[in-house]
């Protein structure tokens, strides 16, 4: 499964960059994430709990960063697996800045097996847009905030955020 897309973050390209390497950050970013945990130069422990339909489980995984080239450019490959399946992909994250606002885009491929695998193709597909829309309204909210501050983060929270966004885009 493919995975693409472009966001605008109203942050600077350092700051974005800040958030996307900073594990304690992500953390609050990332929706089910249990731990996220250094485990070495670039490489990360993660449990994340993830449902799709009546397909719920829990994943612990691997991450892993490289070609890193601050605040522009990285490589990220994960591996996790649970008792509903596996997930196993890599992709790239671009940031490119301009007028004060961040340009994020991020392509990847991604393999889902196992039960969770039998909610279907579409479905995946649905939840994954759903999950990384709410990851990327989080990230903008930590992005913006004061240096050593922490906005409130939630389900409620980002989705509010995320209509507001769209609603001063139009």
């Amino acid at each position: 499964m493919k995975i693409e897309g472009t966001v605008t973050l109203h942050a600077p390209r350092e700051r974005v960059w800040h958030v996307l390497t900073t594990p304690e950050i992500l953390i609050r970013c990332m929706p089910g994430c249990e731990k996220l945990e250094e485990a070495g130069e670039g490489e990360y422990e993660i449990v994340l709990t993830v449902g799709i339909a009546a397909v719920k489980g829990t994943y612990t995984g691997h991450i892993r960063l490289s070609d890193l080239t601050p605040p522009d450019h990285y490589r990220m490959d994960i591996d996790g697996k649970g008792k509903t399946g596996f997930v196993k992909g890599g992709g790239t994250i671009d940031l490119v800045e301009g007028d004060g606002m961040t340009t994020l885009t991020y392509q990847g491929d991604v393999a889902v097996g196992g039960t969770i695998a039998s909610v279907g193709q579409r479905m995946i597909q649905g939840a994954a847009k759903l999950m990384v829309g709410q990851f990327f309204t989080a990230l903008e909210a930590e992005a913006q905030a004061a240096e050593g501050t922490q906005p409130r983060q939630g389900i409620a929270v980002n989705l509010l955020r995320g209509i507001k966004k769209k609603i001063d885009s139009s």
